[in-house]
């Protein structure tokens, strides 16, 4: 959904020892909507512009040695944080103040996961606490998979989020469509995605070939299945 944007102020991880942190500023707030895949720098408003003053990269990790995050920052009515990851990470628990900030997760061209966080209330500054850990869930993958699923987004946030009222959480099931790629293959069948590229080049997957990239059709994949 489009939300009125005043200030975006966005952390990013670029190695395990080096972060950086970019405001965006903009002189009135703007309604605003990002495509899910966009990179980092487009979840922001075309009209925003970055204060350089406020901008810097730091060379220490972003984490602590025990995976620990704590960011408090003044992102005012309006505002949004994002904190994009290392591929292959997640959060496997987030505590955020105040309450009713909204948390999304979407992801990026380069295999990371962005979490945003945008406060729609006239408290100026939110306070965000966070674990990270190795993707063993794929999650990636899954949201990738189901870009346009909220619920699936959604799972994944509650499941990370530390609240009392959501009870007990079920992953959404999985969707494939009739023509997978390599990545959905590997979901489909539990294997690892270079599983999949080597059986593929063995013959022992089937495959296509669509507009010169390779595609996998879910009812041969289904049949070889079947007569195994």
């Amino acid at each position: 959904m489009p939300q009125l944007v005043k200030q975006v102020i966005q952390y990013r991880e670029l190695t395990d020892k080096v972060h950086s942190r970019l405001v965006w500023e903009l002189d009135e707030p703007v309604m605003h909507q990002y495509a899910v895949g966009n990179a980092l720098d487009n979840l922001v408003p075309p009209s925003a512009k970055v204060d350089t003053d406020l901008s810097e990269n730091y060379d220490e990790p972003l984490f602590n040695k025990k995976n620990h995050l704590k960011i408090m920052e003044p992102v005012g009515q309006h505002g949004l944080l994002h904190i994009q990851l290392l591929p292959k990470k997640f959060l496997k628990s987030i505590f955020v103040e105040p309450d009713s900030i909204a948390v999304d997760l979407v992801t990026s061209n380069s295999g990371a996961l962005i979490y945003e966080f945008y406060n729609p209330t006239p408290v100026n500054s939110i306070i965000i606490t966070a674990t990270c850990a190795d993707d063993k869930e794929n999650i990636y993958s899954k949201i990738r998979t189901n870009s346009e699923d909220l619920e699936f987004r959604q799972y994944f946030i509650r499941k990370a989020l530390k609240k009392t009222d959501y009870g007990k959480l079920e992953e959404p099931k999985t969707t494939y469509p009739e023509i997978m790629t390599a990545e959905q293959v590997a979901l489909y069948l539990q294997l690892k995605l270079s599983t999949v590229r080597n059986k593929t080049s063995s013959k022992e997957l089937p495959s296509v070939k669509i507009a010169g990239s390779t595609r996998y059709k879910k009812s041969a994949i289904d049949a070889l299945i079947k007569s195994s």
